[in-house]
């Protein structure tokens, strides 16, 4: 039996491949929330040794883009692989590559990840699989990683070495492996196995008996360990054997595999979502819910060696939706219901500047060729499109993006090359300017990144800890009340208008280079040669963006250090030490972007060449322009990449970093870097510079809608029975039909709506809750509707709405009306009931 997971936007979705119905594929469960309403799930699943049962830990993709969220923002559950049934263990978990750890038998380990850049403490969860909950949790002191459930207790690497944890979180030293250790699995026979990555080699070792020996060597990036049922462990890839081992078997493979079935006779090479197949081949398009639950998997029968690939359509199977809030475990990123009743004090004054759900607030949801192109203007100051006054019917005067949005310089000259921006904003938002909800040639509400300070959790508003980045390139400075960063019409403009929003994005991108590069000595270069001509420069720059960089003037205040954290840094353990470049080898590295530090993936979609259509594919905006020395690789050297930074090249005695101890042992403020680092000599044509699409006086692209807007006007007259001398009456979703924006002709509401949120209805100390789960998108009759979950179980979170017409009636008459409702398909994910 082979049990793996992947993700879409219907949740995260674990297969399973029975031998006894010849590896035949189907859906084991589906795990979500809708209390995380974000986009494309995704997730890690290990097998415990017993076989009987699956732990996932699972979270939006989202999250691998805040480091608060990839330290403990995921949740975990427990899968019975006979029945399907899944049963939420945990909230506010790691999302790691090493998380879920499963052992020999029905106990498994979940870790969370405590502090942040200054200080970094491990709190390691102990799972009962077969009872279904956390039986303990234990603090530990510094940063463990690849924890292994053991008969004889419980194991993990720690400060680069082997550890064994006691059931009081305190660790002991046993052997320090060989080079950073990526893998550590315990066999039911009393061993622990670990894979480390030393040089350009990968070594196996054992740990048994206080003893740690070389049990296998082979490349650095093709030798894996799993689990297996029983208790055993495989080594799996190119493996040159140094004696032998109980419990542990071989199985070749030319390439990193996703999973290897519980006795070892069938390996998952790549999993790939229909989703992803096209946000990656295209990443200009956000995720079509259209397409969710289409998986095609390549597996290879070890028996005979033949490979398979089969197209998989996600069939329904049981489903766990997490209801966060009243019952859920509290922990520090999701709190208890107690704990949202004490939010309630920051739940009445929203601290981001532009409201969700106003009408006068919608952005337009853009489509590919128009991301590229205002890209193409803006990196080259010339992003000067003429907005006509209440564009987007939004209030806002006439304006053009970089005249409102003046392009900042660089220091020492140069500007941003395209592929570097156009890049950050794909992994930050898929290039959505709009809510997640919304497809291109739509509006709806911003893209806010935790509007409500809840961290997913529908239950809990506490404005005090909101993030209030807005749009497609996530603007976040000066997007609260009371800022002075952007005047009232530059915020408007930022969440309204994606080429205002790019526009001032790119200025933030501008001034992590600036800070960097007026900090450090007149005469050292930060990265190569310090020439933002070419794309590799931009590496660190794209590291600040995304974690932040601590000032050289705030030094005291940290302990003497400075630059870049460490959460961000190659070298962090966090990240598998075998992988290769984000994206370099397969597409399917989309599926699980937390394997990889953020600059990394940023470089990875500069590099990638991308693609739209499927399974037909072409170019949906340029690669970069590579030098003519830059790196070759696949078959005969045919394509050139990047020279992206080594993984080890941020570790240095700057930071206390060294390959001995296999990364930054302290895990505190001593592990910022602001040294030199050197991936490729540019000035030798190693490096890429940017390539344009849109030339200077290129036009803005029309809108390719996915949905073609329909204006027709309901007249009642198809039912054969209206009276004709009654009018229709038409009740708009907005009151105010000046404010429907897609160009509709749209009258005056014949009546009156009205949204009345929480339970009571209306009531003030819930109606705040029901309005994070309340949602409009410009779509529908006429261009507008409002949407929300259905939850029967939670009062605090219902909606009610109210259309209340204006008829043609004199006191005491009486007519009979038909009463039609339009409901749209649009978002919609409930079939309403028949009436």
């Amino acid at each position: 039996m082979l049990v793996t997971g992947v993700g879409d936007t219907d949740g995260y979705h674990l297969y399973v491949a029975r031998e006894k119905d010849a590896f035949g594929w189907s859906t084991l469960a589906t795990l979500s929330s809708s209390s995380i309403a974000v986009g494309p799930w995704t997730g890690e699943v290990c097998v415990t040794g017993s076989g009987r049962y699956a732990v996932a830990v699972f979270a939006p993709k989202q999250a691998a883009n805040k480091p608060e969220l990839a330290r403990r923002g995921a949740l975990a559950a427990v899968v019975d692989v006979t029945t399907g049934a899944a049963k939420h263990v945990a909230t506010g978990v790691e999302l790691s590559y090493f998380n879920p750890a499963c052992g020999p038998g029905n106990r498994a380990l979940l870790t969370r990840s405590l502090g942040d850049d200054f200080t970094q403490n491990t709190e390691l969860l102990t799972v009962d699989a077969a009872a279904g909950r956390v039986t303990a949790t234990r603090r530990i002191t510094g940063q463990l990683t690849t924890p292994a459930p053991a008969p004889d207790g419980d194991y993990g690497i720690l400060g680069g070495h082997l550890v064994r944890v006691d059931d009081r979180g305190r660790a002991t030293r046993l052997a320090r492996p060989q080079g950073q250790p990526f893998a550590v699995q315990a066999t039911a026979a009393g061993g622990v196995d670990l894979v480390s990555v030393r040089g350009e080699q990968a070594v196996a070792q054992r740990y048994r008996g206080g003893t740690l020996s070389v049990t296998a060597t082979g490349p650095w990036d093709k030798l894996q360990l799993f689990g297996q049922r029983d208790g055993g462990t495989v080594l799996v890839g190119q493996a040159q054997l140094r004696g032998t081992a109980p419990d542990l078997t071989v199985l070749p493979a030319d390439r990193q595999v996703r999973a290897v079935s519980g006795q070892g006779h069938l390996i998952a090479e790549e999993l790939l979502t229909q989703q992803s197949a096209s946000s990656v081949g295209e990443p200009l398009r956000r995720a079509d819910p259209a397409e969710a639950g289409g998986l095609r998997v390549t597996v290879r029968a070890t028996a005979s060696g033949r490979h398979f690939t089969h197209a998989i359509d996600t069939a329904l199977a049981p489903a766990l939706d997490v209801e966060l809030g009243a019952g859920t475990a509290a922990s520090p990123t999701h709190p208890s219901a107690a704990g949202s009743r004490a939010a309630l004090a920051n739940a009445t004054t929203p601290t981001c500047a532009i409201p969700r759900n106003d009408p006068r607030v919608q952005p337009l949801q853009p489509s590919p060729d128009m991301v590229e192109w205002a890209v193409d203007q803006a990196v080259h100051d010339r992003l000067t499109i003429t907005r006509p006054a209440n564009y987007l019917k939004a209030g806002l005067p006439a304006y053009q993006p970089q005249v409102l949005f003046d392009l900042e310089s660089l220091v020492g000259g140069g500007r941003v090359p395209a592929q570097v921006m156009l890049a950050i904003l794909a992994q930050e938002t898929n290039l959505n300017q709009a809510s997640w909800h919304v497809v291109p040639g739509d509006t709806g509400n911003p893209l806010i990144a935790s509007y409500y300070g809840n961290e997913g959790n529908l239950d809990v508003i506490d404005y005090s800890k909101t993030d209030c980045g807005y749009g497609i390139g996530q603007v976040t400075d000066g997007m609260r009340v009371g800022s002075s960063v952007f005047t009232d019409t530059q915020r408007r403009a930022i969440a309204v208008d994606y080429a205002a929003n790019i526009a001032a994005g790119l200025n933030i991108l501008i001034q992590k280079w600036n800070q960097m590069a007026r900090e450090l000595p007149q005469h050292q270069s930060f990265m190569n040669n310090n020439d933002p001509t070419w794309v590799e420069n931009w590496f660190l720059a794209a590291w600040a963006y995304n974690s932040g960089y601590y000032p050289y003037a705030n030094r005291n205040a940290s302990n003497g250090r400075w630059g870049v954290g460490w959460f961000n840094n190659p070298a962090n353990p966090r990240y598998r030490a075998n992988r290769a470049p984000f994206l370099r080898l397969t597409m399917a590295d989309a599926e699980t972007p937390n394997h990889w530090a953020y600059p990394e993936r940023i470089m990875g979609w500069a590099e990638t060449p991308q693609l739209k259509g499927f399974p037909i594919m072409s170019s949906a905006y340029a690669e970069p322009q590579y030098g003519a020395n830059s790196p070759r690789t696949g078959p005969q050297g045919m394509r050139q990449v990047l020279s992206i930074p080594d993984r080890y090249a941020f570790c240095s005695t700057v930071n206390n970093c060294s390959q001995a101890t296999n990364g930054c042992p302290a895990e505190s403020e001593l592990c910022w870097w602001h040294g030199v680092a050197n991936s490729g000599n540019c000035l030798l044509e190693e490096c890429a510079r940017e390539k344009l699409t849109f030339g200077a006086g290129a036009a803005e692209p029309g809108v390719k809608r996915i949905y073609p807007r329909n204006c027709e006007t309901f007249t009642g007259n198809n039912g054969g029975n209206r009276n004709p001398n009654k009018r229709v009456s038409v009740v708009y979703s907005l009151n105010d039909t000046g404010q429907y924006n897609l160009g509709c002709d749209v009258g005056p509401s014949d009546g009156k709506f009205t949204i009345r949120r929480g339970s009571p209805a209306g009531g003030a100390s819930t109606a705040p809750y029901a309005d994070v789960d309340l949602h409009q998108i410009g779509a529908g009759y006429k261009g507008h509707l409002w949407y929300t979950y259905v939850n029967a179980g939670n009062a605090k979170r219902r909606i009610v709405g109210s259309w209340t017409p204006n008829l043609d009636l004199i006191p005491g008459e009486r007519h009979r009306y038909d009463i039609l409702a339009h409901v749209p398909a649009t978002a919609r994910t409930t079939t309403p009931p028949r009436t």
